[in-house]
């Protein structure tokens, strides 16, 4: 995914992980905004390294960044300058599984998506066959709103994400196609 870094805070981090090579979190903002003093955040996110980056002004920074492994927060801590940091349980990451065939027409809906966007979106190797790798690109793609997104984060049990993933589709509540540009 691609992220504008503008905040001082969220810079200096930036700037520090693209020298270093140190991965950073990802959480979701449940409650709250960037701005306001009162935040809640989910309790799983992800890790992600720095891909790609281009600095199109002074003090931002675009990022493109690719996700390595899911966490759960078991602590928090806010520093002086207003970035949060955390203490992190890591969550196994979940075993590649045969894609079962009630799920195929999943793998068929994302083929012509991760063959039109490729790598500027998804990184290779393009695992179609295998269920982890499908629902989490589904995971990831899917426009809904920000509480079911992390509902499908946060689910370990690649056939679960994918039994939901179908069922939002068949109801018309995750529209992909557009979020994947």
């Amino acid at each position: 995914m691609s992220l504008k870094v503008f905040e001082q805070r969220y810079y200096e981090l930036a700037k520090r992980c693209i020298t270093s090579g140190e991965p950073f979190g990802v959480v979701t903002l449940s409650a709250g905004n960037e701005g306001s003093h009162e935040q809640s955040f989910a309790k799983v996110g992800t890790s992600v390294s720095v891909s790609s980056f281009d600095a199109p002004a002074p003090n931002i920074f675009v990022l493109d960044v690719v996700g390595q492994q899911r966490f759960e927060i078991t602590a928090t801590k806010k520093s002086e300058n207003g970035l949060h940091k955390a203490r992190v349980r890591w969550i196994d990451a979940e075993p590649e599984i045969a894609l079962p065939p009630e799920y195929a027409q999943l793998a068929e809906l994302l083929k012509p998506i991760v063959e039109g966007v490729g790598e500027a979106r998804f990184a290779p190797p393009f695992r179609l066959d295998d269920a982890t790798w499908v629902g989490s690109r589904w995971t990831e793609i899917l426009r809904v709103p920000p509480a079911i997104k992390q509902a499908l984060l946060e689910i370990n049990d690649p056939l679960l994400r994918l039994k939901t993933i179908s069922q939002l589709i068949a109801r018309g509540q995750g529209d992909a196609a557009a979020s994947a540009h």
